[in-house]
């Protein structure tokens, strides 16, 4: 299971960094992987259990942007729900970083959050919906000042 930030290049260098932290990927191991996914021991397994440095994407204007991806991620006998959970443990995990980041810069600067969830096997989407998909995602939101 691997997890990859994508962030612009016109990000501050703060962000870079918090999503480059071992809190961030000790936060993201025990969150999402153990107390969401059911994986056990993921701090002591880290071919199998990881996070990666961030990329940078090519900024095209003055927004900023941070897509998290989470690949390699197996149905395995997982419910739906759990994958839901994970996703939106994700966020919240994302959302408190860079709200942190800049509230800490006290600037004006806007970031975009997008999550996905990259399975290899259908679930449903929305719970009820009918819709099913081996990719899960969020709504991309906007996060300024530390406000989402």
């Amino acid at each position: 299971m691997k997890l990859k930030a994508v962030i612009t290049n016109n990000a501050p260098i703060e962000l870079f960094q918090a999503f480059s932290s071992a809190d961030f990927a000790r936060s993201f191991l025990r969150c999402v992987a153990e107390e969401n996914l059911g994986a056990t021991n993921t701090m002591e397994r880290p071919a199998e259990y990881y996070v990666q440095e961030p990329d940078r994407s090519i900024a095209t204007g003055p927004n900023i942007g941070v897509e998290l991806r989470l690949t390699g991620v197996s149905r395995n006998g997982r419910k739906a729900s759990q994958f839901h959970g994970a996703l939106h443990a994700l966020v919240d995990i994302a959302e408190d970083i860079i709200s942190d980041v800049l509230t800490e810069l006290k600037g004006s600067e806007e970031v975009q959050l997008f999550c996905v969830l990259m399975l290899d096997g259908d679930i449903e989407t929305e719970p009820g919906s009918g819709v099913y998909s081996s990719v899960l995602e969020t709504e991309a939101i906007w996060i300024r000042g530390g406000v989402v």
